[in-house]
């Protein structure tokens, strides 16, 4: 072979390896690109799959709690559609998803959510590969992550009947035991709280924050005198100066001829209007209704919205004799209970206060312990004091560890449990409903928005002949949640499965993966 055509081979392998390299190249820097884009895309799909799974376990628990509240199994998948939707429109990119499939346990409460999605690729579309899917699920049981319950319990007098209180106390502390178990992290996420209840709420420690004390001469106008006694809900009955209670009374002029006949006929001009400061000093903390707008409300005390101290009462018979009779005792007789011209029944409740929220398990179940029974019941206030202890508008009332969480504070259950073994038959005389009504209105209210409270009922004995609504319901079908909500015992051992329940379906919620 001669030396040219020697070159000219070796000239033609280089164009060959250039050639190749050249092809080699393109090929690496190819696959790197693809590579690189798939890594780009992976990562963007891998938020957006977080994303939607949030949005997935929130939804889900949306639906356990509309489901918890009542809401059928239609509703509930509304809930949970209508609860994604926007969130995954908000997630931007393209994204596209299934509408949520939601499937309901049969042998359990658990509420299953799917949903499959797909996201557009942004690089590696340019090798064809224009999208990728994936999937999520999350599951919800009836649950949450922070629970304020308030039992309310009726202390009146027929409580003492049939062992009732005994029975109460031990069904009590085993719902304590489910909703605070020892072995339990004592992280402020489970909170109790307690009221009692019979013809008035004794307000405890909380007496001078929710009512206000004014000072009024003893002897004062008519028109001053009646409107500071009639409108309780500004002004509370206690005399700041002297420490003692006060209540109002008419004096009268007798306008017979013959002055013995008016402890006959008791013709008399009223037109004086007094103020009976009480010999003891003020010392019970009890409390009664508030009433005009505020009756049915959360709000926080204050003016026009103060709730109404328990002071003993003049009885206003109806007879102008009996009239005279009781102011004449009153002001000559060193008026009494006895006399017939003193109404303390307002004026008197049982020991204990209100235990707000807390987690300490011994002192709610040293509370309980104490609790005795007497007078009678109106069921109003408890219910009424039940929402207080778990109302936001409260909190500069109760201890800073027992302030209430706002309504809609994340993932927060308020449940109130209602206890009575009878009929809501007491109420102030100055209130324009009785506490059959009054309880109505306010448990309407504590179930709306925005308070949303979950409530349970727990009759205990009650009679058939108890006072009930135009549709037949008792105050407890009335006011629970639904009727699942709402709860019977005729003996010691139902009414303890009965708040064994009750504690357990509260305390039972919880995501799971």
């Amino acid at each position: 072979m001669g030396i040219r055509s020697a070159n000219m081979q070796v000239q033609q392998i280089a164009r060959d390896v250039r050639g190749n390299l050249t092809v080699l190249t393109a090929f690496i820097l190819a696959s790197m690109v693809a590579l690189v884009g798939l890594a780009v895309d992976l990562e963007f799909i891998f938020r957006q799959q977080a994303r939607v799974q949030y949005a997935m376990d929130s939804a889900v628990l949306a639906g356990a709690l509309s489901r918890q509240a009542g809401a059928t199994d239609e509703a509930v998948i509304a809930d949970i559609r209508e609860y994604m939707n926007p969130l995954i429109d908000t997630a931007g990119g393209g994204l596209s998803c299934t509408p949520v499939t939601v499937t309901f346990s049969e042998d359990s409460e658990d509420i299953l959510g799917k949903m499959r999605c797909t996201q557009p690729t942004f690089i590696s579309n340019i090798f064809g590969n224009d999208e990728m899917s994936f999937n999520v699920s999350s599951t919800s049981t009836f649950s949450v992550g922070k629970i304020d319950v308030s039992f309310v319990f009726d202390v009146s007098g027929s409580m003492n009947s049939n062992n009732r209180l005994t029975l109460l106390k031990e069904a009590a502390i085993i719902a304590f035991d489910e909703l605070l178990p020892d072995d339990q992290v004592l992280d402020g996420t489970v909170r109790l709280g307690i009221v009692t209840y019979n013809n008035a709420v004794n307000a405890g420690a909380y007496f001078n924050d929710v009512t206000r004390s004014v000072t009024i001469p003893a002897d004062t106008s008519n028109s001053n005198g009646l409107s500071n006694y009639n409108s309780y809900n500004s002004a509370r009955m206690y005399d700041q100066a002297t420490g003692k209670r006060f209540m109002y009374y008419q004096d009268g002029t007798c306008t017979e001829s013959d002055p013995d006949d008016c402890n006959r006929y008791g013709d008399y001009d009223w037109d004086v209007a007094r103020w009976f400061w009480d010999d003891s000093s003020a010392t019970d903390t009890c409390v009664y209704e508030r009433t005009g707008s505020y009756a049915a409300s959360d709000a926080a005390p204050g003016n026009f919205a103060w709730i109404g101290a328990g002071n003993p009462r003049w009885n206003f018979y109806d007879s102008d004799y009996d009239k005279y009779y009781g102011e004449n005792e009153i002001e000559n007789g060193g008026a009494n209970s006895s006399t017939g011209a003193l109404d303390f029944y307002y004026a008197g409740c049982r020991a204990t206060g209100p235990v707000p929220l807390t987690e300490n398990k011994a002192a709610l179940t040293a509370h309980v312990n104490s609790m005795t029974a007497n007078g009678g019941t109106a069921g109003h206030l408890g219910v009424a004091w039940g929402w207080y202890l778990l109302s936001p508008n409260w909190q500069d009332i109760w201890p800073e560890t027992a302030k209430p969480w706002a309504y809609d504070e994340i993932n927060v259950t308020k449940a109130v449990i209602l206890m009575t073994d009878g009929d809501f038959n007491a109420n102030h005389p100055t209130a324009s409903k009785n506490s059959f009504r009054q309880a109505m209105d306010l448990c309407d209210a504590m179930k709306a928005e925005p308070s949303n409270v979950q409530i349970y009922t727990v009759g205990f004995q009650v009679p058939s002949y108890v006072q009930k609504t135009s549709d037949g319901r008792t105050i407890m079908e009335y006011c629970a949640t639904s009727p699942a909500y709402a709860f019977d015992a005729s003996n010691g051992d139902e009414l303890k499965e009965v708040y064994r329940e009750i504690a357990q379906s509260i305390s039972d919620l919880r995501i799971k993966s």
